[in-house]
């Protein structure tokens, strides 16, 4: 696990499994760019992170203006990128019948369209370079449907297929791609979430994951899979987030029947 001098640029870096994974990149001894809205934030991370030539780079990952000079920004200051991590994202908890449009395309824009838009801005850097790695960090969420969370389920489905494709077209110009599979990680994903017509939540979620993994020990075991190649890094710490993610590959229908019990749960939200 040595990441020693490269230079590893996270999105959504300003708390939970970012920051996670921020401080086990830093451990591990990455040059880290952290990226967020909020330079605050940032600057609190950059503070608990070993190491000091890290660099707080703000950035609204759905400016698709200023990846460029974003891109540049870093090329400028280390001559090259390693590795552009994908994390900055939303969730929602509302049934797609009450969702309006506009919710349904803000996840979706956030969760999908962003990581796509980041990921084209950096591959011309990738290119020049004949190697690099992009990581995307998903979610169970991608691998089947859940309850109240339909455009958030939707989006990581499809980052799923764009990285199947990417790491396809990419190879033979020497980049690596991996998704990040997570849940029960203790974060603020589910008070962030989105309500069906746009706002904030506010609160946890019953089956929030407060008693999850922490995010730093998350992280390392993250980078530690990283360096180890895998394409598909699988981080869930609670047996019932897992559980489907093996039933789906053996009986489907079983996953189909749960997920249908439990969106009518009142507990579930």
């Amino acid at each position: 696990m040595d990441y020693r001098d490269q230079v590893v640029w996270i999105t959504g870096a300003s708390s939970g499994v970012g920051e996670g994974l921020a401080v086990a990149f830093a451990e591990a001894g990455a040059r880290v760019v952290l990226s967020a809205r909020r330079q605050e934030e940032l600057e609190r991370v950059r503070s608990r992170m070993p190491g000091g030539d890290h660099l707080v780079l703000p950035m609204d990952v759905l400016d698709y203006d200023a990846l460029p000079g974003l891109v540049e920004a870093v090329r400028a200051r280390w001559g090259r990128l390693d590795m552009l991590l994908c994390n900055a994202g939303i969730s929602h908890r509302c049934r797609i019948h009450d969702m309006t449009l506009d919710t349904y395309r803000r996840v979706i824009e956030a969760d999908l369209l962003a990581p796509v838009a980041h990921v084209k801005a950096a591959l011309p850097l990738f290119r020049a370079q004949g190697a690099g790695h992009v990581v995307v960090t998903s979610s169970v969420a991608g691998k089947f449907g859940i309850p109240n969370r339909g455009a958030y389920c939707a989006a990581k489905h499809g980052i799923h297929g764009f990285c199947d494709a990417l790491r396809a077209e990419e190879s033979v110009h020497g980049l690596k791609v991996s998704t990040l599979v997570v849940a029960a990680i203790r974060s603020n994903v589910n008070a962030n979430s989105l309500t069906a017509t746009g706002e904030r939540v506010g609160t946890a979620s019953k089956w929030g994951y407060s008693g999850g993994m922490d995010a730093v020990e998350a992280g390392r075991l993250m980078v530690r899979r990283l360096a180890a190649g895998e394409e598909e890094v699988l981080c869930v710490a609670n047996w019932r987030a897992a559980l489907p993610l093996w039933q789906q590959r053996l009986h489907p229908r079983l996953v189909y029947r749960r997920m249908a019990k439990l969106a009518q749960s009142k507990f579930w939200a």
